[in-house]
C-alpha cells in the first residue's frame, strides 16, 4: 500500500511525501532525494518500487522542494538536514519498527551523511551518488557560468524546459554551504554500519569522491562500484544490481 503523507519540520512548514507499507515489516527506510529532484523523482520512484514491498519506506519532498513547503530560492543543504530529523520523528510516531536505515541519493546523500551521526535512532547509512570533498563538488551542481552569476547577481534562475525547476530563482546562499559544511568531519563520528554504491561512470568520479569518502569512514562498511553504470543507475540491469546490494545490506 503506498499512503500519501504529510508532516512539519521544526520550522514549521509542510514536507510531503509517500510511506510505502508492506504486509509484514521490521525495518524502515528513508530516502533522501537529489537536488534538484523531488519525492517523485527518477531515484525515489524505484526506491519505493522496489525496496517498499520489503520495508516500511518513507520518500518525501525535503523543505523548498515542489511539494513540501517553503519557497525553492530559499532552499539549503543545512535545512535539508534538519528535514531528515523530522522525517525519522513523523515515522516514529505513526508506525513500529525495529530498525531504521536511512539512504541518501545525490545531495540526499550529502545531507544523509552530514545528519547520520547525530541521531542514535539509525541503525544504517546507505549512500549512492556520494561526495567527499563539497568545495570540490559544486562544480558537479552548477556550471561556471551559474557560478559567476551567482557572485554578479546574488542568485541564479534555472533553465530547463519541461522539468519543474525551469525559471525557479535559487539564491547563493545555497552555493556558499558548499565551501562550509563539512561532509570528512561528519562521516568520521558515524559509528554503524555503512554502504557506499557509485556507479563507475557517474559525473562525480568514483575515486576521488565515493571511495576517498569510503576511506574516512569507520568499519564496518562496504564500497560497491557498479561497472558502467551512470549517476542514477539508468540501466535496469544495473539499478537490478544496486536493489541487491541494499537488500543484503539492509538484511
Amino acid at each position: 500500500m503506498i499512503k500519501k503523507i504529510s508532516f512539519k519540520n521544526k520550522r514549521g512548514l509542510t514536507l510531503c511525501g509517500f510511506v510505502h507499507i508492506p504486509k509484514q515489516y521490521d525495518t524502515a527506510v528513508i530516502f533522501c532525494h537529489g537536488f534538484p529532484s523531488t519525492s517523485r523523482g527518477h531515484m525515489a520512484t524505484k526506491i519505493g518500487r522496489d525496496l517498499g514491498p520489503r520495508y516500511l519506506t518513507l520518500r518525501f519532498d525535503f523543505s523548498h522542494t515542489p511539494v513540501s513547503g517553503g519557497k525553492f530560492e530559499d532552499k539549503l543543504m543545512s535545512r535539508e538536514v534538519e528535514d531528515i530529523r523530522s522525517a525519522i520523528d513523523f515515522l516514529s510516531h505513526t508506525y513500529k519498527f525495529k530498525k531504521l536505515v536511512l539512504i541518501g541519493h545525490s545531495t540526499g546523500a550529502i545531507d544523509a551523511s552530514l545528519y547520520a551521526h547525530c541521531d542514535r535512532r539509525i541503525d544504517k547509512v546507505i549512500l549512492t551518488g556520494a561526495v567527499h570533498d563539497l568545495a570540490n563538488a559544486a562544480r558537479y551542481d552548477f556550471t561556471d557560468y551559474q557560478m559567476y552569476e551567482f557572485w554578479k547577481k546574488g542568485h541564479i534562475v534555472y533553465r530547463r524546459p519541461k522539468h519543474w525547476v525551469n525559471g525557479e530563482r535559487l539564491n547563493k546562499k545555497f552555493y556558499d554551504e558548499f565551501f562550509k559544511l563539512d561532509i570528512p568531519r561528519a562521516i568520521k563520528k558515524y559509528h554503524k554500519p555503512l554502504l557506499i554504491i557509485h556507479g563507475e561512470q557517474d559525473v562525480i568520479p568514483w575515486d576521488m569522491e565515493a571511495y576517498a569518502l569510503y576511506t574516512l569512514a569507520n568499519r564496518p562498511k562496504r564500497f560497491i562500484l557498479i561497472k558502467g553504470a551512470d549517476h542514477s543507475f539508468s540501466a535496469p540491469y544495473h539499478w537490478k544490481s544496486v536493489v541487491r546490494h541494499m537488500v543484503s545490506f539492509i538484511g
